[in-house]
């Protein structure tokens, strides 16, 4: 970053100086200031909108940490969702905008559109091959259809289990605390309103089964391997993974992480994504 702006007053320098002697074109002059520019926008980190206890933006933000990613988080408001009003076609979250502006909708597809970017698995230290392997993609896909949709089920049983849960929003400094707290108790009435349909809307009888049935299904697929993606990560493991980092201040994250088979994984994953973060 510091390279960066410095490079970029360097630039500014260097232009103003030949501009006024008149011995570079005004082509070059313009050349110089769009250097700058371009510089100082790869200095910006991607901006990712985002609900804290969003499964979808959780999985993403395990990705973009694995890939060594720097991003900044914005929350948006759950009722008003004024923050992502300027997306014109995706209106859910996650949604990337990235430093040249342009916006992307959906984990998966912001994964991709950063993992596709010039220099970063090589910087990650992540063969792409096996990263975004067709397997990789096959289990992704899986815990966006089956394990993703029953996390949400599982920490809005109630008013007060939804209160719980929207208890993140008090710590955001985004929003005021009065703000915080309409938001948080109109939220958490409207969450509790909407468990049924959305237990309706996955097939689910009991959510707590649904999602420990999805747990037994990835654990079996884990097998005796380190990860899902065998020795390394994969994918798919930042994507489960992501989902129950998420929750770590709800009791949920307990549960899932105390689970004598999911337990064990979800803590060498996480081993690992640290790692990465402190390099």
């Amino acid at each position: 970053m510091v390279k960066l702006c410095c490079f970029g007053l360097f630039v500014d320098f260097l232009a103003q100086a030949t501009s006024k002697e008149g011995s570079l074109s005004s082509l070059a002059f313009g050349i110089f200031r769009a250097m700058k520019r371009s510089l100082l926008r790869a200095a910006q980190p991607l901006k990712l909108y985002q609900y804290a206890i969003c499964p979808f933006c959780n999985k993403t933000k395990a990705a973009l940490d694995f890939l060594k990613v720097p991003y900044q988080s914005v929350e948006v408001d759950p009722l008003t969702r004024s923050q992502i009003k300027f997306s014109k076609d995706y209106k859910k979250v996650p949604i990337a905008v990235f430093a040249d502006g342009t916006v992307v909708g959906d984990s998966t597809k912001i994964v991709d559109k950063v993992a596709g970017s010039e220099g970063t698995l090589a910087s990650a230290e992540v063969d792409g091959s096996h990263f975004l392997s067709s397997e990789a993609r096959r289990w992704n896909s899986w815990c966006d259809e089956k394990f993703a949709v029953c996390v949400y089920p599982n920490i809005t049983r109630s008013v007060s289990e939804c209160w719980t849960a929207l208890g993140y929003l008090q710590k955001c400094p985004e929003f005021s605390q009065s703000r915080a707290v309409a938001t948080r108790a109109l939220g958490a009435l409207g969450m509790a309103a909407a468990h049924g349909k959305i237990k309706k809307k996955y097939k689910m009888d009991d959510e707590r089964d649904a999602l420990f049935a999805a747990v037994d299904t990835w654990t079996s697929e884990v097998g005796s391997k380190s990860f899902r993606g065998g020795d390394k990560p994969d994918l798919s493991d930042l994507a489960v993974f992501g989902c129950i980092r998420g929750l770590s201040d709800l009791p949920l994250f307990a549960e899932m992480t105390e689970h004598k088979a999911f337990g064990p994984w979800f803590k060498r994953v996480a081993e690992v994504v640290q790692a990465k973060l402190v390099r």
